[in-house]
This record gives structure tokens, C-alpha cells and sequence, in this order.
């Protein structure tokens, strides 16, 4: 005797589930193939479908309760899910930031060095805010530009040196 349903009795001569085939899906006496058929059946089938849902609804309480309590495993998925995402924001919010002052920093180096070569220089009135401001920005800039024209200069100097590796160790032209 087999534990599966005989899928050729899942289906009545008017195309619609039996009274076996519905009790058999209910219990999980169906077959893969039987069961997708049945699910394709009632997906269409508002006459089955009303009377596979009265099928369940007549059912003892005890079996249309999950087995289990899922809401404290569904709440602690959800609060680890919020705080991964918050992590998530504040970490790139703190690394964007870090990233802007490291860069700050280090464009803004020489417009100190500039500042400084301006101390030097003969005292000239107080300026207004607005042109301190302008000067500032002017220096980040102007650090900016220097910056930009280091990392070019770098840059260019070491495909220089792998274009001379690249030749043999002979020096290229114009060297």
C-alpha cells in the first residue's frame, strides 16, 4: 500500500478536486506532482477553493494553531534586521565624515604653510569676516589644486619609471 494519493482520483469528470483529492491535500497525502496540481486548481477554482477552506475551517482549534509561537523569533529577526540597517547608516555616515576632515586636513595644510607665509609678512589692517572667509575657502582651494598637481606630478613620475623598466633599463629619451 503506498502513503501518496493516487493522483488519477484527484480530479472528478466535471475538472473538479474529489472529496478524496481534498482530504488528501489537507493531509499531505499528496505527491509533488499532485500537490502542485491541486495548488494550480484552487489558485482558479473559486468552487474548490470554498470548499477546501470550509474543509479547514471544520478542523479541531487545535489544528489550524501553527505548532508554534513564531512572533518572538519573527520580533528578534526584525529588531537584529533594524539594527544592522542603523549600524549600517551610522558606520558610512561616521566614515563619510572621518573621510571629509582627513581631507580637510590634508588640502588644507597648504593653505597653512600660505597663511603662514602671509604672517610673515607686514601686518595689514584687520580684514572683515567675509574676507577671511573668502581667503579661507581660497586657501582650501589653492590646496586643493596643489594637491591635485602633487598626485599628477606623482603619478606621472612613476609611469615614467615603468615605461624605463618597460625599455630595458635604458633611460627614455629626453631623460
Amino acid at each position: 500500500m503506498s502513503l501518496y494519493f493516487d493522483n488519477n482520483d484527484l480530479f472528478d469528470a466535471d475538472g473538479h478536486l474529489t472529496d478524496d483529492g481534498l482530504y488528501a491535500l489537507k493531509d499531505g497525502t499528496l505527491d509533488d506532482l499532485g500537490a502542485l496540481e491541486a495548488a494550480e486548481h484552487l489558485s482558479f477554482c473559486d468552487y474548490c477553493l470554498l470548499r477546501y477552506t470550509e474543509l479547514i475551517d471544520a478542523a479541531p482549534a487545535c489544528l489550524q494553531q501553527p505548532m508554534r509561537d513564531l512572533i518572538p523569533q519573527v520580533q528578534n529577526l526584525m529588531r537584529l534586521r533594524r539594527f544592522r540597517i542603523m549600524t549600517n547608516r551610522y558606520v558610512s555616515a561616521a566614515a563619510a565624515v572621518v573621510l571629509c576632515f582627513m581631507l580637510w586636513g590634508f588640502v588644507s595644510m597648504g593653505g597653512s604653510q600660505r597663511a603662514a607665509q602671509r604672517a610673515i609678512q607686514p601686518a595689514e589692517p584687520r580684514a572683515s569676516f567675509g574676507q577671511w572667509v573668502n581667503a579661507t575657502v581660497g586657501d582650501f582651494y589653492a590646496g586643493l589644486g596643489d594637491a591635485f598637481d602633487q598626485f599628477t606630478q606623482a603619478a606621472g613620475n612613476g609611469l615614467a619609471q615603468l615605461q624605463h623598466k618597460d625599455d630595458g633599463g635604458q633611460p627614455a629619451k629626453g631623460d
